[in-house]
């Protein structure tokens, strides 16, 4: 599944689009595409794992989910689930999901939480994992909340637990607050490595422990399972990341 880095790494390959006129909007999902006609793209942005096309009035997010993908001027065999045209180029989205949004992407979403956005509020999110809905849960699941963590996905999920030194397993209430500060700057600091490291396509090469089966650092074995209620497969050392219940 993309991670908040790979949509925003998909936007910047798109920049050269914007301002310009889309003659139409085209793909079999059913949202609505009537109004995308000959109408300016303003804008393209990002929410997490969302890709936005913003327009005067609206905007349309696009959600890739597990298998979506995205090409330009190119096409598959199959149609594309959501298309938009210009008059020299196209943009096909393949196993996508889109939703049509009245006003601004600020009008709907809430940029404290996403991780590589210059309004990710730290306090914010601070006071969010103080709430009983989250304060009981598991680090490793409320990570991948994107009501809290906009644009987690497992990838980082593991790699910041790992730098951290946080068992995933851990209780939130329970981590000591200076732990959590420095948690969400090991997310923001990583979000940005990842989007980095997708120019060369190294993400999960250079990993420190997602996909790998020793620790760097101890050189003891990783244990290597599906953790909390995410069942998402979890990369933990022992020895490095305390558990706080």
């Amino acid at each position: 599944m993309p991670e908040g880095p790979s949509i925003v790494f998909l936007k910047n390959k798109l920049t050269r689009y914007r301002s310009k006129t889309v003659s139409e909007a085209s793909g079999y999902g059913e949202m609505d595409k009537s109004r995308i006609a000959n109408i300016q793209l303003m804008d393209i942005d990002t929410y997490g794992k969302n890709l936005l096309f913003v327009f005067k009035d609206f905007f349309i997010g696009v959600h890739l989910g597990l298998f979506g993908s995205m090409l330009i001027n190119k096409r598959k065999k199959v149609n594309a689930s959501f298309a938009l045209h210009f008059s020299d180029a196209e943009i096909n989205f393949y196993v996508a999901k889109t939703k049509f949004h009245p006003g601004k992407p600020k009008d709907i979403f809430n940029f404290k939480t996403d991780i590589l956005k210059p309004e990710f509020d730290p306090e914010f999110i601070t006071e969010e994992l103080k709430k009983e809905k989250y304060a009981s849960q598991m680090i490793g699941d409320v990570l991948m909340d994107q009501n809290v963590f906009t644009g987690v996905g497992n990838i980082i999920r593991v790699e910041v637990l790992y730098r951290a030194k946080i068992h995933p397993e851990s209780i939130v209430k329970e981590i000591p607050e200076k732990k959590l500060q420095f948690l969400f700057k090991a997310v923001v600091a990583y979000a940005e490595e990842f989007l980095h490291l997708m120019k060369t396509d190294e993400v999960k090469e250079l990993a420190w422990v997602y996909g790998k089966k020793i620790c760097p650092k101890d050189k003891t074995q990783l244990v290597i399972e599906e953790m909390g209620k995410v069942k998402r497969k979890t990369y933990v050392c022992l020895k490095c990341q305390k558990r706080y219940t």
